[in-house]
């Protein structure tokens, strides 16, 4: 019987876990390569194919499988810095888990106040899709999921609807308001004549909102390779003009996909992706947060 690795896979809750499963002990080093990589060098071939997994949850971006002279070598990558701790369990299936901190992530969210807008709701339908998905509901439930992880990571997440009902535009920018919000997003699909248009747009207000826009728009690429459309200024987007402090807000508008192209169409259908879209949203906010730091 071939003996070696036979698993690799990712997943997320409080920390991103890093599982390598193999039928047959082996030892372990974990070399730190780069300010936010990592190689893990282990005493074993591949049962598994070589491969490269993309992950983009946010911490790790991705993780390469390859061999080398009967060894395999582990390749992360993440987006931060983080520390981490192992685990070894021995027996039948040997198991490494290696538990990658979001800690930097959290500091990062810690406390901001964003405003989730899904856009329509009630007699507004929004776009509908070629085989009859409304577009009001589809963004509230990707509010819902943006919603959950951001206040699951330390940030105060509010919506400014979590029911099907008619909202006014001047009742959503209050709510920013009223909560002295740092972040603004609406959350839309895309809608085009042509069915074979596919992809995610956004607009924005002012150089804040240009940087909030592009990252977020260029994290739904990474995550779920969804086609970049472009980005655009929309000089009417905040519809209280005369408030100064509302103009100050990074404030986007996200059309998180082409609701008029049957296969995108069939996407947002999926509980699954929509949730992948949340996580690709929340990404950019992460980046936005990291990088006007930085200015």
């Amino acid at each position: 019987m071939n003996s070696g690795i036979t698993n690799v896979y990712v997943t997320t809750s409080d920390c991103s876990t890093l599982v390598v499963e193999a039928i047959t002990p082996f030892r372990y080093t974990i070399n730190k390569t780069l300010r936010n990589a990592y190689e893990i060098n282990l005493g074993c071939k591949l049962i598994m194919a070589p491969d490269t997994i993309r992950i983009f949850d946010g911490l790790v971006n991705t993780v390469t499988v390859i061999e080398k002279k009967d060894k395999s070598f582990i390749l992360v990558n993440l987006e931060y810095p983080s520390s981490y701790r192992v685990k070894l369990e021995q027996g039948v299936l040997q198991k490494l888990t290696i538990f990658f901190d979001w800690s930097f992530i959290t500091n990062i969210l810690n406390n901001k106040v964003i405003i989730i807008d899904p856009g329509h709701g009630g007699r507004d339908l929004g776009y509908r899709g070629y085989i009859n998905l409304l577009e009001k509901n589809v963004v509230i439930d990707i509010a819902n999921y943006l919603k959950q992880r951001l206040n699951f990571y330390g940030a105060h997440a509010i919506m400014t609807r979590e029911k099907d009902i008619t909202m006014n535009l001047t009742d959503r920018i209050e709510t920013a308001l009223l909560l002295e919000a740092d972040i603004f997003i609406g959350l839309h699909t895309n809608w085009d004549s042509d069915k074979y248009v596919n992809g995610a747009k956004g607009t924005y207000k002012g150089e804040k909102g240009q940087l909030l826009c592009d990252n977020i728009i260029e994290e739904l690429g990474k995550k779920l390779r969804l086609q970049n459309l472009g980005i655009r200024e929309d000089a009417n987007l905040c519809v209280i003009k005369e408030n100064h402090y509302v103009n100050k807000i990074p404030h986007v508008n996200i059309e998180v996909c082409t609701i008029s192209n049957p296969v995108e169409e069939g996407w947002l259908r999926s509980p699954v992706f929509k949730e992948r879209v949340a996580v690709a949203i929340m990404n950019g906010i992460v980046r936005y947060i990291v990088w006007h730091a930085r200015l």
